[in-house]
């Protein structure tokens, strides 16, 4: 027969309480935010180029070497290194205030796909954009929440802009 402890009074208790404890802590100061869903992430993102935030902006994506970002300029940027360099060239001189004008996404397991165009305004009273971008997010889902694994952003022209009402393609 089993002698049923208190679960407080249980001899190992407190051994494993006090290891617990120590590698939650330990493991809570060592990740980024964790993301439940994949509009945080994207909005986590707008937020740090208005802050001109570079390390918050580099927390929300995969920790991988694969990462790969392409700005508007044209520049294919691969890995943290030359992300946290390109973020810094973007934002050295002014925030940029990202707003959506059109967002479709499209969701499969541990993926997302975003296709926004967005009007970009460079001071927080602008109301007129300064101009507009057609943005990519693909942003998939791992121990730490969802995270950003390519984002491809580039200029929209007065040829080219026409804000989506139904589905279209990605650029």
């Amino acid at each position: 027969m089993f002698k049923r402890h208190h679960p407080r009074k249980c001899p190992s208790y407190h051994f494993f309480a006090s290891l617990t404890l120590k590698s939650k802590d330990y493991a809570m100061s060592k990740l980024a935010r964790l993301f439940h869903n994949a509009d945080e992430v994207v909005e986590a993102w707008r937020d740090a180029l208005k802050r001109q935030d570079i390390a918050g902006a580099l927390a929300i994506w995969l920790d991988d070497d694969s990462i790969t970002c392409v700005l508007p300029e044209g520049h294919r940027l691969s890995g943290h290194a030359e992300i946290r360099e390109g973020l810094e060239r973007l934002l050295a001189k002014q925030a940029l205030f990202l707003e959506p004008i059109a967002c479709i996404s499209h969701s499969v397991l541990g993926a997302a796909v975003y296709d926004t165009t967005e009007a970009v305004h460079l001071r927080v009273d602008q109301i007129e954009a300064a101009f507009f971008l057609n943005i990519t997010l693909v942003l998939l889902q791992d121990s730490q929440g969802w995270r950003i694994a390519h984002l491809h952003a580039s200029r929209s022209t007065e040829e080219t802009f026409n804000a989506p009402s139904t589905p279209h393609g990605l650029h």
